[in-house]
């Protein structure tokens, strides 16, 4: 399941469910020679936070190994589909095992055909613009 895990991780960074998240300044912030007060309300765009070339090479390419050998340190500051914090949303955990558990049964059991749409748009976030119509089938072994 380890391979699995690291799908999730990058469908979550493609395309997390939250678009952002606000929190409020704890002391006073510098961003590019401007000062955010302590106490202002921020919103942190994770969609964008996870697109960072600098962190994630190729941030547009659909590349679970990223998540192989990534370091925790880096991840926990660029890396929040589900917030951060005191904040974070409990089902998290849940989350992910549930989409894990979710693409195992897919792949395994299923076999799929595409009949029309899956043309990738981001308008902020990822998603098929016109929809993606599929035929599912069971597979017989």
């Amino acid at each position: 399941m380890a391979y699995t895990l690291q799908v999730v991780n990058e469908v979550l960074r493609l395309r997390n469910f939250a678009p952002g998240m606000f929190r409020r300044t704890l002391r006073d912030v510098q961003v590019n020679g401007y000062t955010i007060p302590t106490g202002w309300p921020i919103f942190i765009a994770t969609p964008a936070l996870h697109l960072k070339s600098d962190i994630f090479s190729d941030p547009l390419a659909f590349n679970p190994q990223r998540f192989k050998d990534c370091k925790s340190n880096l991840m926990s500051k660029n890396f929040m589909p589900f917030g951060e914090g005191m904040k974070q949303c409990a089902g998290s955990e849940y989350t992910r095992v549930f989409i894990a558990v979710f693409l195992h049964v897919l792949v395994t059991k299923y076999r799929w055909m595409k009949i029309r749409g899956g043309d990738i748009c981001r308008d902020p976030l990822i998603g098929f613009g016109k929809g993606l119509h599929i035929k599912l089938m069971e597979k017989h072994h």
